[in-house]
Order: C-alpha cells, then sequence, then structure tokens
C-alpha cells in the first residue's frame, strides 16, 4: 500500500470552518478540533462534529437523529452542558459546531491515574460527579417554547460524555441518543441506543424509560471512579445485559473496603434494580452526593480540579497543541486550490446554514474537485496535516468521545476515510511526504470478517466487513499494550490481546453453530422427564 493510502485523511474547510485535526470518532460522526476567523488574525476554536458520509448517503434517519440532537443541545443553557452553536448543511456533510473544551474526558483521566496504580483524589472525583449531575438535572428539566417538560432522558450518561476542562468545570456533552417525549422517533427496530455498561436494567430490557434511567447510569459512573474499575467489563454484551437485567450490582466496599459506608451506601440506592427504589432525580443525587462527601473531606473547588487536570492531561494537551501549529504553518506554506473540496467556492457557498435540514438535503452531499484533485496530484501528494502521533479523545465539546469511548457506541458503524484537500506544492514549500510523521498503526488480522471492532474500549471505524483491518492508535494506546474485541456479522464473539509496541494482532472467532437436524416429519420425541410427547419436534435445548 502507498504512503498516499496509508496517510489518513480529512477535509480542510466543512462550511466556514477550517478543520484543524481530528480529537474523536463514533458510529455516526467525526469530531475534529476547528477553528473560524474572528477578526484579523485572531481565530475561535470551535468542536466541528460531521457526519460520515456514508451515513449521509444512506438516507434520512442519520441525518435527522443529528439535527434532534442539536434542537435538543442547543435549548439547554447550562454551565455544565456543552452547549451546541450552530449546525449546518455543506458538501462534506450535516454537522454541528459546539463549543471546544481543552482538557479531558472523565473517562481519560481515570485511565491516566488508572495507569499509574492510583485512584482519582475523592475530592476531585466527588466534584466532577456534582457539575455532570448539575448538567444532567438541567437537561431533565428542558421545556418547550409553552413551558412543558420535555421529560429529556440523556441515555449516555457515561464518562466518556463528561468533559473535564482545564478550567475546572466539568460538563456533560453528546444527547446523541437523547430521548424526549413527542420527539421524532429516528430509532431503528432492534438496535439498542447507548453504552450497554451504564443501561439500567429498564433500559437494557427495553422497557420506557424516564430520568431515573440517567441516575443508574450516574451510580455506575460513582462506582467505578470510586472503586477504581469497571463495573461491568463488556467481554461480552449480551452476558453484560443478562448481568444487568438479573443480578444487582456488588457494593463498591467489596473491591474497595477504604470507601466510607456513607458513600457505599449512597451508591447503592442509586443502583437499586427496583426503579421505584431508586434516587429520583439527578438533583438530589447531587445534593446528597455533596453531603456524603463531607465523609471524605468534601469537593474539591474548580482551581483544584484545573490544577488537576492540568497535570494529568498535560502531555495530550501539549501534543494537540504542537499537532495544530504544525498543520497551521504547512497550511500557509501552500497554494489554494479554488473549487476543490473545502476550498474558497465551498466556502462561498456555504454561508448559508439552517437548523432544520431536510431529508432531500443529503441526495447533495457530493465531493466536487476529488477527481480533478487526484489528477493534479501527480507523482507528488502532500497531505494538507502532519500529525506526529495520533490524537487521543482529550478535551472536545459536545460529543467528542469515543473517546472514544462509544465508545464509543458499543458495536457501532464505522466510516470511510473523508478526501481531504490537497494541492500541488510550490517551488518554494515542497516538503516531501516521507517526510511527514506518520500515526502508530495496527494490523488486524482475523479469520473471518470483522463487523465491529474495540480497542481498550474504544469504538473503532470498520466500514464494510474485512478480515484485515488497519486501526490508527490514538496517542495513548501508542506503545501500550492493547485489548481488542470484536464480532462478526453473525454476532460471533473474539477477543485479543497486543503486546506494548506490537503493530500486528491475529484474532480468531469460533467456528460457525450449525443448526441441529430437525427430527423427521412425524415422529414422536419422547422424554418421560419432560414436557408430553409433541409430534415432529426436536429436543428443546432449554429442558436438558
Amino acid at each position: 500500500m502507498s504512503a498516499d493510502l496509508d496517510a489518513p485523511t480529512f477535509p480542510e474547510r466543512v462550511g466556514r470552518y477550517e478543520l484543524l485535526l481530528p480529537i474523536g470518532t463514533g458510529g455516526m460522526a467525526t469530531v475534529y478540533l476547528a477553528r473560524i476567523p474572528v477578526v484579523g488574525n485572531v481565530h475561535r476554536e470551535v468542536a466541528l462534529k460531521l457526519m460520515h458520509p456514508f451515513l449521509s448517503a444512506e438516507g434520512r434517519e442519520s441525518t435527522v437523529s443529528l439535527v434532534e440532537e442539536a434542537k435538543l443541545a442547543v435549548r439547554i443553557r447550562h454551565p455544565n452542558v456543552v452547549p451546541v452553536i450552530e449546525v449546518g448543511d455543506s458538501a462534506q456533510g450535516v454537522f454541528l459546531v459546539m463549543e471546544y473544551v481543552e482538557g479531558d474526558t472523565l473517562s481519560g483521566l481515570h485511565r491516566a491515574v488508572r495507569a499509574d496504580g492510583s485512584f482519582l483524589p475523592l475530592n476531585i472525583a466527588g466534584r466532577i460527579l456534582v457539575d455532570a449531575l448539575a448538567g444532567l438535572h438541567a437537561a431533565h428539566e428542558l421545556r418547550d417554547d409553552e413551558g412543558v417538560l420535555l421529560d429529556l432522558v440523556h441515555r449516555d450518561f457515561s464518562p466518556q460524555n463528561i468533559l473535564v476542562g482545564t478550567d475546572g468545570v466539568s460538563r456533560l456533552t453528546d444527547f446523541g441518543v437523547a430521548k424526549a417525549a413527542g420527539r421524532v422517533n429516528v430509532t431503528s427496530s432492534g438496535i439498542i441506543k447507548g453504552k450497554v455498561a451504564y443501561m439500567a436494567p429498564e433500559q437494557a430490557l427495553g422497557k420506557k424509560v424516564d430520568r431515573r434511567c440517567d441516575v443508574w447510569a450516574a451510580g455506575v459512573v460513582a462506582w467505578e471512579v470510586l472503586a477504581g474499575q469497571r463495573l461491568y467489563r463488556q467481554e461480552d454484551q449480551v452476558a453484560t445485559l443478562l448481568r444487568i437485567v438479573n443480578e444487582p450490582p456488588p457494593r463498591i466496599s467489596t473491591v474497595r473496603p477504604d470507601v466510607p459506608k456513607a458513600l457505599d451506601d449512597l451508591v447503592a440506592q442509586t443502583l437499586a434494580m427496583d426503579v421505584d427504589e431508586r434516587i429520583g432525580t439527578a438533583d438530589e443525587l447531587r445534593r446528597r452526593v455533596t453531603e456524603a462527601w463531607k465523609t471524605v473531606g468534601g469537593l474539591a473547588d474548580a482551581h483544584e480540579v484545573s490544577e488537576f487536570v492540568q497535570a494529568t492531561a498535560r502531555p495530550k494537551i501539549v501534543a494537540r497543541r504542537e499537532q495544530v501549529s504544525r498543520v497551521i504553518r504547512l497550511r500557509s506554506s501552500m497554494p489554494t486550490l479554488s473549487g476543490a473540496v473545502g476550498g474558497p467556492t465551498a466556502l462561498a457557498a456555504s454561508d448559508e446554514t439552517t437548523s432544520a435540514i431536510s431529508a432531500s438535503s443529503v441526495a447533495r452531499h457530493s465531493q466536487p474537485g476529488t477527481d480533478l484533485l487526484r489528477e493534479r496530484q501527480g507523482r507528488r501528494r502532500t497531505v494538507l496535516w502532519a500529525l506526529g502521533g495520533a490524537v487521543s479523545i482529550a478535551a472536545v465539546a459536545g460529543g467528542a468521545w469515543l473517546l472514544g469511548r462509544s465508545q464509543s457506541r458499543d458495536a457501532e458503524p464505522a466510516a470511510p476515510a473523508v478526501p481531504t484537500l490537497t494541492a500541488q506544492p510550490s517551488a518554494k514549500a515542497d516538503p516531501a511526504p516521507s517526510a511527514l510523521p506518520k500515526l502508530a498503526e495496527l494490523t488486524v488480522d482475523a479469520n473471518a470478517p470483522i463487523k465491529s471492532l474495540r480497542v481498550n474500549g474504544r469504538s473503532v471505524p470498520v466500514g464494510v466487513p474485512t478480515k484485515a483491518l488497519r486501526v490508527t492508535l490514538e496517542a495513548s494506546e501508542a506503545g501500550a499494550p492493547l485489548e481488542l474485541e470484536a464480532a462478526t456479522e453473525d454476532q460471533r464473539k473474539a477477543t485479543a490481546r497486543a503486546p506494548a509496541g506490537a503493530t500486528a494482532v491475529t484474532v480468531s472467532f469460533p467456528d460457525p453453530k450449525k443448526p441441529s437436524p430437525a427430527a423427521p416429519a412425524g415422529k414422536v420425541v419422547r422424554d418421560s422427564t419432560k414436557s408430553p410427547d409433541l409430534p415432529g419436534l426436536a429436543p428443546t435445548p432449554y429442558e436438558k
């Protein structure tokens, strides 16, 4: 494979926004750090969530889902919720623009401290949880223009969707699977929305949910930051769902005996399987967390959280800033190809945006200039981004997770690479493509086509099922041991481990199960200890 195909690419511009680098991806969209000029050489940084091209081409459902997310999030005005600034349509697809929060996700911070064998400081963990619960309660209390409660349920309250900024403030994001009474139904039959490990029993059973479903998820988050480990490891999603609906969660004290009884009892009540015995609202849980945390010295203030985030996430933040500077310097040395993807023509045409996008607009999502661009590349190609290493999901705004999360969502479809704007370099600026640093990659080979893949809990885009994948690793994953979870289209599961520094790994799926042959017509199945004889039926496995 050539170097051109190895290098990940993305559009230079979407609408009036200049994309700088990807910072997160999920099953529906990729989130980019982007910027827009304000005055002179002053720019404002934002997080831009761009729908995957293949979803834009598939039809109305995904488009409506992203727009519905914007309609919900834009109504919530609270310091602990990442605000949506704009929703628009462009040649590259439907997009959301959100406030950029520099820092890290709660899941990123938790992984960083656990890597050193430590726990999140209790005062820091308590403050992050209290902030996130304040934002969650604001979402639950959202009302329409007539003042009627929308009965909004987030349905994906998880560490990947809690952004902890360098300002010491935690914010809730990603309302992509949120549900409100009366909202347009965009959920396909048979599809479970949200992360399995944080689902309440009633949500896992597909029953009607209310805000107490999110209270359960907050209880799982609290359990994990206190215990220092996952409550449900998700080695098998079906097994996890069965545990959630059948087994009461273990108390924190069973894995960390030094946790005070007040915190142990509070989390246990939050994780009550009977929804009527559970704490009723996020605001009540917030108040009780504040009170219970007094037994461990109280909550940290914003300044203390800020210092902790800057110390813990500093390597990620510095690496991202260096990558952004490198991209900007490289672009400044390149001429602009007018009329190509994301070029001046696309910029001028994208000033008109709308918050209500029709299904027919998706059909316009072509990428003009791509063929012209390829013809002009010839023997040399300069990719307009130079990333020294993969960017982990560190402080993304509104929907940057994925950490990535979904992580991302569980078993989500993946996106094909988006073509980048490229141009013939000038004589004064002709950096050889081979001089640009490459991202760390892992080659995954399997004995059956892979439909979905997770690396260290992060959902990896797959696209068309295939036996061979090349996975771009995040900064936190490069040079570290990796745990892979894969699934085929027929729901066979497999796991694999890659040691630190490995560049290839093999995943072995079990052989497909062969259906049991049916009994010949008219034959009587006899089992005196089981059900009465029934003609023509094979023995049921559930009676063995």
